[in-house]
């Protein structure tokens, strides 16, 4: 599978890890994917030679934009945190949300981020990621250790 440089946003499939290929994390550390172990993606960092492990949609080809088009739909999305259930949520129309029998407003900002304004996550920092899935974490950082994808 070959995946074009200029193709944005981080990768939706370990598919996408293809050893060999250029990649950049979200920290912009660059180097190549040399293996697909259990589900991982294992790349030899360019500033240090060093062999670290990956999830799939930490990853982007190298250069390219760490963005994407992605919007959020309206609808039902399982949470998890690894690999555990962590429950789930409804978008209910742009801008409204119900988890739990709440209901909540938020909006998504030209960053991706997404804020929410009231409800069961208003405590929550959040990012709009390819997709489209929600990353949420309580301190802001990049790392978002919960992540809610669309059920298909």
């Amino acid at each position: 599978m070959a995946v074009s440089p200029l193709a944005a946003a981080e990768f939706k499939s370990v598919k996408e890890c293809v050893p060999g290929i250029a990649v950049q994390d979200r920290k912009n550390l660059t180097g190549k994917i040399v293996a697909v172990e259990n589900g991982l993606c294992r790349v030899k960092l360019d500033q240090d030679g060093k062999v670290t492990t990956y999830l799939h949609w930490m990853l982007r080809v190298a250069g390219a934009s760490a963005e994407t088009d992605d919007q959020l739909k309206v609808g039902p999305y399982e949470c998890y945190v690894g690999s555990q259930a962590a429950g789930g949520l409804r978008i209910t129309a742009p801008g409204s949300y119900v988890s739990d029998g709440k209901s909540g407003k938020f909006r998504v900002e030209p960053s991706r981020k997404i804020v929410f304004e009231s409800g069961p996550f208003s405590e929550y920092h959040a990012k709009l990621l390819a997709g489209p899935k929600i990353g949420m974490n309580l301190n802001g950082g990049t790392f978002y250790n919960m992540v809610c994808d669309p059920v298909r």
